[in-house]
Parts: structure tokens; C-alpha cells; sequence
């Protein structure tokens, strides 16, 4: 070893001038050092945090191979620790195990595949694979030891290959060990027993003890991949059956337009509908001045696969969906129907999904905006706000068009090269969802304003929680009285309120007041809405003829987060009734101040101090949950309120 810096090489790295720095580190080198093209201890350390966002992005990369490998079957099952570390559950996974009946592989094959690069479709990449990068570096991202053990069809034993690298040394030349003869793991083998299965031919991937995995319990784990598949291969799913834990994985739409997948719906029953949709011929390149450019294909005869200016011709399919109100809506509580699980994929798909040969790569959120995109042709694409949840678009494309739209060699990512932006942009695929955007955005005004007609001719009947607080009074002897501060307000207002009901019902005024006096004595308490958005989340107040009045406003946050989502949750019809009880009650002991002072410190209280607090803390605690949209907080609330009016009717009953 040579003993260049040797002096430096306890001293820390700060301390240290860049020169410095350097001569450290090259004095760890053996003097007989090659310099490889990777140094293999960092490159993998570097590898394990490249970018897959988790575990199933992760698993993608080997259901890929098994896929490109003629499976017609790929099962992932875990195994539970036989012996229990520190802090360890018993119910967690020891490792994960990829299962195909592919064509296997042949023992010289199953030691290169764990080599980067190794891949066997550089000639001809017209199916998922391409880069020879899926199997090590997906593996090595999730865990320090990946085993495949591998056979084909008529091989008498099953060949075992690994990467292990707990055990890759600091600097020199590192090769994949020669394979072995190998027996599957025992849980595998106990996973393939038990369903019947035989190992013919095939491939398993094992990663033992991954220390970089999403979830570390199998439950949570299996319903990771269960939807990150399901919408991932859900073109793959016809000719390919993949099994979770022995749990078939379904395919999910993430536009909700394919019959047969998970939650979709028919449009003539309320479903989403295809908006428009583009069958795009285009080829990529040299001009005359031999630079490259994306062009659509006017002409089938402008498609030669001779001419050495063409790198590459294909076709880019688009397809826009729409979604009536109510189909994908966010839930609060527990996801139980079908339009709250629409919304849960659609929180992840928001944006344009690009699917490359029926395996979805991404789902970009992010189109050209700036000035200077506009400038260059790039589109004026609509800015993703909450209505992007209620439409969806697709872009699907062929591996032979794999340069414009700019796959990375981890197939996660897509950077599509501006042309590509400036050909969509030509179609009026940024114009159609504008549109979308547009649409969605009326249709929700329109869908409130009818909520809030709803509202108004709902507040005309009792509610539950207005007769038992009516019963309460009666209980206890105390009946709301107005306080003598506002009583000549009151009296005006029940003027006021007589002579419009005399006009409008065409009565004497007399007449009319007893109207007035009976529904109060009828309706001592009543709950209703108002608008104001910087106003504090209810108001009380004396309605006609000496009525305790909750104004709740539907413009606060209060409202939007837990209000009107009660409504949506089992039993939440109760549960709201119970909210209004507990405004009634505050409401009617501020009204019953006589004190001027104390009367106007408690609505300074709930005016300047308890409604900006709580417009706060619920505009976070959206923004920390799932996201919500201002209509959402009326969607889907007439069940709840149905219900209430039910149970309101039996109070009154009796």
C-alpha cells in the first residue's frame, strides 16, 4: 500500500483542502490498483439509492423480467423470521420471493443477470425490457442480498445465483460467484405446495432480509402491491396472472374507462365517459441540416424503415376521461365505497399517465406553465388544481419511441424531449383539457349551488338534534329566553318577518304573527346555513318570534373538513346531529347574556379567536391528509342527511 496522505488520513475531511482531500482517499489504493470503470463497494452503496419511490416500484422491475420472460404466472410471497432479533415482530417479513414459470434460465445466465447491463434485448427492445439493469438494481435498492434460483424446462436441478453485498470488497476487481445446485427456500417451497404448484421451470428472486422495504408487515405489504399493480400492468393482466400472498391483483383503470377493471362503471349507469381520444403516426427525424425533430405522419408512405434519416416511427395513443359528479369523491374515514376508492387511485394519478408497451411508467403532474414554454410552442397546459381529480389522461406508446419520451433505465421516470409537448400542443390536447378543467370547475359551482338549495328546503324541517334540544328545555325547566339587551332587535325582526309572510301568503299581519309565534314555540332551536368566506364557522342569533338560530357557515374550513364529511361516514348522520347539539348549546348560552360587556367579549372570542384558529389548523390538516377539494365538502351528503330527517321524525313522534 502506498503511503500517499497516510498523514492525513485521520484528520477530517473539513480540515482538509480539496488537493488534500484527494491525495487521502487515493492512499487507500492498493498500488497495484486497475481503476475499474466502477468501483464496486461505493457504485453499489450509490445504487441502493437510486430512484424507486418504494417497494413496489422496486418489485416492478422483476415482475418485468418474469413477464419478458414468457411467464404466464408470477406470485410474490413473504417470509416471517424463524427467530426473533431485537425489537423484531413476529408478524414482519424476512424476505420477499418472486415466483415465475417463465422459461428459467440456464446457470451461466442466472450469474450474468446480476450483472448490470446483462440484458438480453439491447437488439430488440419491443416488449418491457431494455437496459439490463432491472434484477441487480432493483434488488440491491431493497436489500444487501438478492438469490435467484432459476431453472429450465428439462434440467434435472435447480441452479442458485447471488449478489451479496455485505461482502463486496472496498477496492479491486468483483465478479458474481459461479452458480450452485440449489433446493428453493422453504417458504417458498411451502407457498408453492400449498397452492398446488409445481416448479418445473422458471425463475425465483429472493431477497433475503431487506432492510429497505415500504412496509414491514406482510398485511401492509400485500395491499401495497396489490394496487400499485393493479394499475401498473393493467394492460398485462389478460396474458399474465400475478398473486400477492395468493391474492390475485386485479386491474384498476386509473381513467375508468375499461370494462371488467376494478370500479369501473358503465357511463349510461353514471360512469366515466371518453371525452376525446388521438391516434397520433409520427416518426423522429434528421432534417436537412441533420438535426432531430418529432413530426406527425401526414402519409404512410412518409414511414420507411430504410431511410437512415428515420431513428424512429411509431404511433402515440391519447385518451381524455371525464367524470360526472360524485364518481370519485374524497372520504374522511374509512374508504368503503367504490367513488371514495376512485378517488384514493386518482390522489396518485393526477396528471398524464404514460403507459410504454401496456406497463404504466409515471404519472406527470407537472406540464410546461412558464411564459417561455408558451413562447416555444410547449403549450398553454391547465394548472393541475383539485379538478384534475375528476379527469384523467393517458399517453401510450411503443419502446421504439423510447428517445422522445425519455425513459430512464430504471423505467420510472419519463422526460419528454419538447418536441413531444409541441406535437400534443398541435392536436389540442392542452386545449381539450382546459376544457376538462373548465367543465369540471362549472359543473361543481352548479352542484353547490343545488346543495345549497337542498339545504334551505332541509332547514324548513326539524332535525334530530333541534328536537332533542327542544326536549332537553323541557327537561330541565329552562327555556331559551332573549335577553333584555336585544329584545327590542328581536321584536323588530318579528315585525319584520310578520309583514313579509302577510305579503307573500296574502293574510292579515295578525294572522301572520301567530304564524311566527307558533313555529317558534314548534321550533324553539333551528339549524341553518349562510355564506361569508371570512366569516367565523357559525353564528347565533335570535331568529323570528324568539327562535335560538345556528348559522353555520359553509365558506369555513370548519365546515369543508368536518361538518359536511361527516355525512359520508357510517353513522355520520348521528354523529353530525350530535355536532349540532353541541353548536345549539354554545349558541343558546351566548344568546342568554344580558351583559353588554361579557356578550361582546364572547363574540369577540368566537369571531377573532376561535374561527381564525380553527380556519388554521383545518387548512393543515388537509393539506397533511388527503387532499380536499371545496366541493367535496357537499358531495355525497344526502344519505347522512336522509337519514337524520328519519330519525328526526321518530323523535317527533314521541
Amino acid at each position: 500500500m502506498t503511503t500517499l496522505g497516510t498523514d492525513l488520513d485521520t484528520t477530517s475531511d473539513r480540515l482538509l483542502t480539496e488537493v488534500e482531500r484527494q491525495r487521502k482517499y487515493l492512499a487507500r489504493l492498493p498500488d497495484d490498483f486497475k481503476f475499474p470503470l466502477f468501483n464496486a463497494s461505493q457504485a453499489l452503496e450509490s445504487q441502493r439509492r437510486s430512484g424507486y419511490r418504494n417497494t413496489a416500484a422496486a418489485a416492478r422491475e422483476i415482475v418485468d423480467n418474469a413477464m419478458e420472460a414468457g411467464a404466464s404466472r408470477v406470485d410474490i410471497c413473504f417470509a416471517r423470521p424463524k427467530q426473533l432479533k431485537a425489537h423484531q415482530r413476529a408478524e414482519s417479513i424476512s424476505a420477499v420471493a418472486f415466483i415465475d414459470n417463465g422459461s428459467g434460465m440456464i446457470p451461466k445466465m442466472a450469474q450474468y443477470a446480476l450483472s448490470w447491463g446483462s440484458g438480453t434485448h439491447f437488439d430488440e427492445p419491443s416488449f418491457i425490457g431494455k437496459f439490463g439493469f432491472g434484477l441487480p438494481n432493483a434488488s440491491i435498492n431493497q436489500t444487501r442480498l438478492v438469490e435467484v434460483y432459476t431453472k429450465v424446462a428439462g434440467a434435472k436441478a435447480i441452479t442458485k445465483a447471488w449478489l451479496d453485498a455485505r461482502h463486496v470488497k472496498e477496492h479491486g476487481l468483483q465478479q458474481i460467484p459461479d452458480p450452485a445446485v440449489a433446493e428453493l427456500p422453504e417458504f417458498v417451497q411451502t407457498y408453492l405446495d400449498k397452492r398446488g404448484l409445481a416448479f418445473d421451470h422458471g425463475t425465483v428472486v429472493v431477497w433475503v432480509e431487506p432492510d429497505r422495504i415500504s412496509y414491514r408487515t406482510p398485511a401492509l405489504m400485500r395491499e401495497h402491491l396489490l394496487d400499485d399493480f393493479g394499475v401498473t400492468y393493467r394492460y398485462l393482466l389478460e396474458r399474465v396472472e400475478l398473486f400477492v400472498e395468493g391474492t390475485k391483483v386485479e386491474s384498476v383503470d386509473p381513467l375508468f374507462l375499461t370494462p371488467g377493471a376494478r370500479y369501473f362503471l358503465a357511463e349510461d349507469k353514471g360512469g366515466a365517459k371518453m371525452s376525446a381520444d388521438w391516434n397520433i403516426p409520427v416518426k423522429y427525424a434528421r432534417d436537412d441540416n441533420g438535426t432531430l425533430s418529432l413530426s406527425k405522419v401526414d402519409d404512410v408512405a412518409e414511414l420507411d424503415a430504410n431511410d437512415p434519416n428515420v431513428e424512429a416511427m411509431g404511433a402515440i395513443y391519447v385518451r381524455v376521461s371525464r367524470f360526472p359528479y360524485g364518481f370519485a369523491e374524497h372520504a374522511t374515514g374509512k374508504v368503503e365505497k367504490d367513488n371514495h376508492r376512485r378517488f384514493e387511485i386518482r390522489k396518485t394519478r393526477r396528471g398524464m399517465s404514460f403507459v410504454r408497451a401496456g406497463r404504466e411508467i409515471e404519472t406527470v403532474d407537472v406540464f410546461p406553465k412558464s411564459m417561455k414554454d408558451q413562447a416555444k410552442g410547449l403549450g398553454d397546459w391547465p394548472l393541475l388544481q383539485s379538478y384534475a381529480y375528476h379527469w384523467g389522461v393517458e399517453v401510450r406508446f411503443d419502446p421504439a419511441l423510447d428517445e422522445i419520451f425519455g425513459i430512464t433505465n430504471d423505467k420510472q421516470t419519463v422526460r419528454p424531449i419538447e418536441d413531444l409537448w409541441r406535437l400534443l400542443t398541435a392536436e389540442g390536447i392542452d386545449a381539450q383539457l382546459g376544457r376538462e378543467q373548465t367543465f369540471q370547475r362549472k359543473m361543481r359551482k352548479e352542484e353547490k349551488e343545488k346543495q345549497r338549495s337542498r339545504d334551505a328546503k332541509k332547514s324548513a324541517v326539524t332535525t334530530m338534534a333541534e328536537s332533542v334540544a327542544a326536549k332537553a328545555d323541557s327537561i330541565s325547566g329552562q327555556k331559551p329566553r332573549v335577553a333584555d339587551r336585544v329584545k327590542a332587535k328581536a321584536r323588530e325582526d318579528f315585525e319584520s318577518e310578520a309583514k313579509r309572510r302577510a305579503k307573500v301568503d296574502q293574510t292579515s299581519i295578525d294572522q301572520a304573527r301567530k304564524a311566527v309565534e307558533e313555529e317558534a314555540k314548534r321550533r324553539p332551536y333551528i339549524i341553518d346555513f349562510y355564506d361569508e368566506p371570512r366569516g367565523p364557522f357559525y353564528k347565533p342569533t335570535w331568529a323570528h318570534g324568539g327562535q335560538v338560530a345556528v348559522l353555520i357557515n359553509r365558506e369555513h374550513p370548519f365546515f369543508q373538513t368536518l361538518y359536511s364529511p361527516l355525512l359520508s361516514l357510517a353513522l355520520g348522520g348521528q354523529a353530525k346531529q350530535a355536532l349540532d347539539v353541541l353548536l345549539i348549546a354554545l349558541a343558546r348560552a351566548e344568546l342568554a347574556i344580558d351583559d353588554e360587556t361579557c356578550a361582546a367579549w364572547y363574540e369577540t372570542q368566537r369571531e377573532r379567536a376561535w374561527s381564525p384558529f380553527l380556519a388554521d389548523a383545518y387548512k393543515m390538516l388537509q393539506k397533511s391528509a388527503a387532499p380536499v377539494d371545496e366541493e367535496t365538502a357537499v358531495a355525497g351528503g344526502e344519505g347522512g342527511d336522509d337519514d337524520a330527517d328519519e330519525l328526526s321524525a321518530e323523535v317527533a313522534a314521541e
